[in-house]
């Protein structure tokens, strides 16, 4: 009976260190989860306000982005024009330079041969008289 009463005894002793020690334990968990509580409300606070600039911000990038692409089509169209004007101008260039210029020169040649012999015929008339 007696190592019944001692196991009792202390198991009862035990149980009474257990709860002890618990009850700090649960104390401080209490006064964990009421300062989380408070962090999260406070976060709720200052955030929300910040999310709201935020979609904003990004409300209007989105804008801006929109607003970049359809100037960015225009200025395509306007390269395409510049494009083709350069094209025209090119091969405007090309003609000149294979149809006009080689009768050009032919005919500069032809006047300053035409030229010289007048001057020389002049020069000639002149000398005889």
């Amino acid at each position: 009976m007696f190592s019944t009463g001692f196991a009792l005894w202390s198991l009862v002793v035990l149980f009474l260190l257990l709860v002890c020690g618990m009850v700090p334990a649960f104390v401080q968990i209490r006064r964990t989860a009421r300062q989380a509580e408070e962090f999260l409300k406070i976060v709720q606070l200052e955030l929300r306000p910040a999310l709201i600039d935020l979609k904003e911000v990004i409300r209007n990038l989105n804008r801006a982005s929109e607003q970049v692409t359809g100037g960015m089509e225009k200025v395509g169209g306007t390269l395409d024009a510049i494009a083709e004007a350069g094209r025209t101008v090119r091969s405007a260039n090309q003609l000149i330079q294979h149809s006009v210029v080689p009768k050009l020169i032919t005919g500069a040649a032809v006047l300053t041969g035409v030229r010289v012999g007048l001057q020389t015929l002049v020069a000639r008339f002149i000398g005889r008289r």
